[in-house]
């Protein structure tokens, strides 16, 4: 009797959890003070829900985005991508709850990886946005029009994450389902489709974005410092035997980065003139064009080299280690620009990894290069005679 009576009391309380667990989980049952919505979904990542009306003839849309964020210092933002999937290009609405537990709502469009959600306006036209806090739930409303390209699907994401110390949004996660939380809705059907990561189609803007990004790491991020490195072969001892290697290399090596530069280059300048919408990275682009500049001018002082008896050979190689290193220095500094627009740490430490071993061998040259020269005024060279001339005494 015990037994049946404890089995009674475990079914009744699993009932209530499983009830509460449903009503949770199941978004027609939220109750919002003032305001019904016909149409809502339970998004696959973040426990995050999408409440919606739709107005066909006008295209207008109201939502209310929920999520359950019981600290405070935290940003959430639901967004729209009307070009492609996934976060550059998206237009977000946002959320900010902050450490005193007041709530702001704007509108933030999307161009960077590397974003702090500052304000602005959207590519569509918003009627309004706000935010409320109810029963643990941060909640965006807004209200805005479709983009208008005949279709009532669109490509949405959702994020959240922390407030840094002056209450300005910081990274969300890299990992798990925050890199998950994106796929298509419908807003006339109500149905929304998870996008797997793994199978998402790359636009042009993006294919190009990644070959700029990797020939231009390849040309002025490692082959130009690599060629620097491999002019200092001509201290060794191979120097003896292959007179003209070191000098080879370095040139080859310099002149392929500098062509592949130069294409790295052109699809940087072709990507900022692309569309007046996307933010244009002025530093990274002026950078890059002033590494065009100097890399060609060194392409021509080559060609214009006077001989090393020549008078003014002093005043070339000042001009060729000056514009050469400023060359790699400013590759490398563009190079880290990039890497930090496009927020790829595991890319980065593996540039720097790079870097490091470079460092290491030219170094490694280096004392090589001190300790042959010490050598070369001790040692006595082999086949030559020392003749002592004796006088004779009368």
């Amino acid at each position: 009797m015990a037994y049946s009576n404890n089995v009674l009391v475990f079914c009744f309380f699993f009932s209530l959890w499983f009830l509460s667990s449903y009503a949770r989980t199941n978004c027609s049952d939220f109750q919002f003070h003032g305001k019904s919505y016909e149409s809502c979904s339970h998004l696959h990542t973040l426990n995050s829900f999408i409440h919606w009306n739709y107005d066909v003839p006008s295209r207008i849309v109201d939502i209310a985005f929920r999520k359950s964020e019981r600290q405070h210092g935290r940003w959430l933002a639901w967004a729209i991508n009307p070009t492609s999937t996934g976060m550059i290009g998206s237009q977000a609405f946002v959320a900010l709850q902050r450490s005193d537990g007041t709530l702001e709502a704007y509108t933030s469009p999307i161009d960077t990886y590397g974003t702090t959600l500052v304000k602005g306006d959207l590519s569509f036209t918003v009627h309004d946005v706000s935010a409320q806090n109810i029963n643990g739930q941060v909640i965006i409303f807004a209200r805005f029009e479709l983009p208008m390209n005949g279709s009532n699907v669109v490509n949405h994401v959702w994020q959240e994450g922390p407030l840094q110390d002056d209450d300005t949004p910081g990274s969300h996660g890299m990992s798990g389902d925050s890199l998950r939380s994106f796929g298509t809705l419908n807003f006339h059907s109500g149905k929304t489709v998870a996008i797997s990561s793994h199978n998402v189609k790359l636009n042009s803007r993006s294919k190009i974005k990644i070959a700029h990004g990797i020939i231009n790491a390849v040309s002025w991020g490692m082959m130009m410092p690599l060629g620097v490195v491999l002019a200092r072969l001509r201290y060794l001892p191979l120097q003896e035997y292959y007179p003209a290697l070191w000098f080879n290399l370095h040139i080859y090596c310099q002149s392929i980065a500098y062509f592949l530069g130069i294409a790295g280059g052109g699809l940087g300048f072709f990507l900022g003139r692309q569309s007046s919408s996307v933010k244009q990275h002025t530093c990274h682009r002026y950078i890059g064009g002033a590494l065009l500049v100097l890399a060609t001018l060194q392409v021509l002082a080559h060609r214009l080299r006077p001989s090393k008896e020549h008078k003014y050979r002093v005043y070339w190689n000042i001009y060729h280690w000056c514009s050469g290193y400023g060359t790699i220095i400013m590759g490398i500094l563009n190079c880290f620009k990039g890497f930090q627009m496009m927020d790829v740490g595991i890319w980065k430490n593996a540039y720097i990894a790079f870097l490091a071993s470079l460092a290491f061998v030219a170094a490694v040259l280096e004392v090589s290069r001190c300790y042959l020269n010490a050598n070369k005024g001790t040692a006595t060279p082999e086949g030559v005679s020392v003749n002592v001339r004796i006088e004779d005494k009368a």
